[in-house]
């Protein structure tokens, strides 16, 4: 059961001025910021030279490559997962939920009356609830645990406070019944966009070239993909 079920839903014709320009300008102004600077960091790490290997080949670069972008699916393989498995699928669901919250920000003025379904609505409200407990936990581990808490930047606090705010208010905002809650969703999701490229959230822009160069250096080695003990003596 969702909130606001008896409520009726918003006339989208009637949205407030301030409503209809979170959603239908800025949201897409800064969206179109973001893509730009990213676009200008990307044509920057491109024009850096590439690392050069020194050595003979002990592997495949290709099978390298692609082992260490598969270990983000394969939290067995590296022993920080595989002996915190629950955190990693706290890491994977809270990824999602943020997928889910974008895609929901852009279909939702495009497509509001196919998201009236019941079922999409409980749906999201399901994946952002729970967002907002992961959310709570990570926050929580970053400010009573020493170890966690002495690498932390405030940029980390600040950035998952943000993002459980936007779960939050999500929450009612899908139900299309709350106009309030709508814009706090749009607003926060504006301000996302507008902020991100400057956050340490950035790095997953970094992750892609990262993995890349270091699958074909430990793949060069014939490190990746790891063997298993047998492998090993044959």
């Amino acid at each position: 059961m969702f909130l606001f079920e008896n409520a009726p839903y918003l006339d989208w014709e009637t949205l407030s001025p301030v409503t209809r320009l979170l959603m239908n300008q800025l949201h897409y102004i800064a969206f179109t910021f973001m893509v730009v600077v990213y676009t200008y960091w990307i044509v920057q790490i491109f024009k850096m030279p590439a690392a050069k290997e020194g050595t003979p080949p002990r592997g495949d670069h290709d099978k390298g490559i692609r082992y260490a972008y598969m270990t983000l699916a394969m939290p067995w393989e590296l022993e920080s997962t595989r002996k915190h498995l629950g955190r990693w699928f706290q890491f994977a669901f809270f990824h999602i939920a943020m997928a889910a919250g974008i895609a929901t920000a852009f279909v939702m003025p495009i497509s509001h009356q196919a998201m009236r379904n019941p079922i999409v609505i409980l749906g999201l409200q399901v994946i952002f609830a729970i967002a907002v407990l992961v959310g709570l936990i990570r926050l929580s581990r970053r400010i009573f645990l020493p170890a966690i808490r002495k690498i932390s930047h405030p940029d980390d606090y600040f950035c998952l406070f943000l993002l459980v705010a936007w779960m939050v208010a999500g929450i009612p905002a899908v139900t299309q019944k709350n106009e309030a809650s709508l814009t706090a969703f749009y607003a926060l999701a504006t301000f996302f966009l507008f902020y991100v490229p400057f956050s340490k959230i950035s790095h997953y822009i970094y992750w892609f070239f990262l993995r890349y160069h270091m699958g074909k250096h430990f793949g060069h080695r014939g490190v990746y993909p790891k063997k298993s003990v047998t492998d090993s003596i044959a």
